[in-house]
C-alpha cells in the first residue's frame, strides 16, 4: 500500500530544536558552582587592611627587638652578635628557624630589618587565618564559625599594635595548621555501610611530618609549643579509633622528630635553651611631665645613628628603636639569657655611672673608650656631658642625641 503523501517520510536528522522561550519571573535561577565563603571575604579585607597598617608600627617593643634580631642575622648569618649588645651571641633563643628565614631574606634582597619585619606581618597574618579556616572546617561545617574568629583578632590589633610579637604570631599560626593536620591524619571516612567508626592511624610520614612542625613551634616560641603538644594530644584522644599498637608506635615518631629538630639546630638546644625574652611587659613610653608620650618613633635619633655604632642610654623605648634600625646599646633593657650575668651587671653599673652627675670627664672617658660608645641619647632630666655635641632632640620628649669623641 502506498505512502500518502500527508506521511512524512523517514529521516536520520535529528528532531528540531524547541523554540526559546523566556523564563518566566517565576522560574529558579541557578547560581553560580561556586562563590567565596564569607569567610575567605571577610578574611581577605581584615588581611589588607593589617598588612597595610603594619607599615605605621613603630620600632618599639617587640617590633624594635624583633628587627634587630633581623639586622644581625643580615649581617653575619652564621655567627651573629646579640640582638642589643656588640657581643657574639651564645645560644641565644632569638636566632630560631623563622628568625634565620628573615635574615635570609634582608640579605637576599638587600633589605632592612624593618623591611622584612612588614613583609613577615603580612605573611604571618596569611598563615594565621588560613589556619582558622582549615581547623574550623575540620571542626564544624558552619561556614560563620571561623567569621567570628575575625572579631577579636581585629580588636587585639588594633589595641596595641606596637606590642604584637611576630614570633609568638608565627607559632600560632604553625599550630593551627598542626591541629588541622593531626585532626585530618587521625579521621577516615569510612565506606557506607561498612559499620566501622571514622579514624585511621597516621600516616609514618604524616606522623613525622606534624612532629617536624612540633620541633619547629617549640624553637620559635616553646610557650605555644606547650598549647600545641596539648592540642594535638587532645584531638588524638578524640579522633582517633583505631588499634592501640600502631597509634602509639606512630605518634611515638612523631615526639622524636619533634625533639631532634630542637635539638640538632645549630645557633642553640631548643630542648635546653632559655625562652627568648619578650619585651611586652617592659615599659614601652617615655615620660615627660608625667604625662605619657606615645607611639615615639625616634626617627629623629635613628637618622644620625649608622648601624653597628654603641648607643649609651638606660631610656628603654629609646633602646628599642635604636637597635631596631641597626645600632647597639651598652646595656640593654631587657638582657638576653644567653649574656653572661656579670657582663650584664658590669655594662648596667657603666651606663649609671657615666649618668651619674658626680661622675667625672676622666671616668666617663674610660667607659667610652672601653665600650666603643659614640653616642649618647640623655632624657630631659639628664645633665650633657662637657665633650658632648648635639646633633638631635626631641621637643615631644626633651630627649638629646648627642656625639661622644672617640677614644
Amino acid at each position: 500500500m502506498p505512502l500518502s503523501s500527508a506521511t512524512p517520510a523517514p529521516s536520520d536528522a535529528p528532531p528540531p530544536a524547541p523554540p526559546h522561550r523566556a523564563a518566566d519571573d517565576d522560574e529558579l535561577v541557578v547560581a553560580p558552582r561556586w562563590l567565596p565563603s564569607p569567610y575567605v571575604l571577610l578574611g581577605g579585607l581584615l588581611w589588607a587592611v593589617l598588612s597595610a597598617a603594619a607599615w605605621q608600627v613603630p620600632m618599639c617593643c617587640e617590633a624594635g627587638l624583633d628587627a634587630a634580631v633581623v639586622e644581625r642575622l643580615r649581617s653575619n648569618l652564621l655567627h651573629p652578635s646579640f640582638p642589643m649588645t656588640d657581643l657574639p651571641a651564645v645560644a641565644s633563643a632569638h636566632y630560631s628557624p623563622y628568625a634565620v628565614a628573615q635574615g635570609l631574606t634582608a640579605r637576599a634582597g638587600g633589605l632592612s630589618g624593618q623591611f622584612v619585619l612588614v613583609l613577615s606581618a603580612a605573611v604571618n597574618l596569611a598563615l594565621l587565618l588560613t589556619g582558622i579556616g582549615r581547623l574550623a572546617r575540620l571542626l564544624t561545617p558552619n561556614r560563620w564559625v571561623p567569621v567570628l574568629a575575625l572579631i577579636p583578632l581585629a580588636l587585639i590589633h588594633w589595641a596595641d599594635p606596637g606590642r604584637w610579637s611576630a614570633p609568638s604570631t608565627f607559632a600560632v599560626a604553625v599550630t593551627l595548621h598542626l591541629w588541622a593536620w593531626t585532626g585530618s591524619a587521625v579521621t577516615r571516612v569510612p565506606r557506607p555501610g561498612s559499620g566501622r567508626p571514622p579514624g585511621r592511624a597516621p600516616r609514618w610520614a604524616e606522623a613525622a611530618g606534624i612532629g617536624v612542625l612540633l620541633g619547629l613551634v617549640l624553637l620559635v616560641h616553646p610557650p605555644s609549643a606547650l598549647g600545641a603538644a596539648l592540642g594535638v594530644v587532645a584531638l588524638i584522644a578524640v579522633r582517633q579509633r583505631t588499634r592501640i599498637r600502631p597509634t602509639v608506635r606512630r605518634w611515638a615518631v612523631a615526639g622524636l622528630c619533634a625533639a631532634a629538630v630542637a635539638a640538632v639546630w645549630p645557633y642553640y638546644n631548643g630542648l635546653t635553651a632559655q625562652p627568648a625574652p619578650s619585651s611586652a611587659g617592659a615599659t614601652s613610653r617615655p615620660e615627660t611631665g608625667g604625662a605619657p608620650v606615645t607611639g615615639e618613633p625616634y626617627t629623629w635619633a635613628t637618622a644620625h645613628v649608622p648601624p653597628g655604632e654603641v648607643v649609651l642610654t638606660d631610656s628603654r623605648p629609646a633602646m628599642y628603636a635604636l637597635v631596631g634600625h641597626g645600632a647597639y646599646v651598652l646595656a640593654d633593657g631587657l638582657p638576653d639569657a644567653g649574656l653572661a650575668a656579670a657582663e650584664r651587671r658590669e655594662r648596667s653599673r657603666a651606663v649609671a655611672a657615666y649618668l651619674d652627675s658626680a661622675t667625672t670627664q676622666e671616668q666617663r672617658d674610660r667607659i667610652t673608650g672601653r665600650y666603643g660608645v659614640r653616642w649618647v641619647l640623655l632624657t630631659r632630666f639628664q645633665k650633657l656631658p662637657g665633650d658632648a655635641a648635639v646633633l638631635a632632640y626631641s621637643p615631644r620628649t626633651g630627649e638629646v642625641l648627642a656625639r661622644v669623641p672617640e677614644r
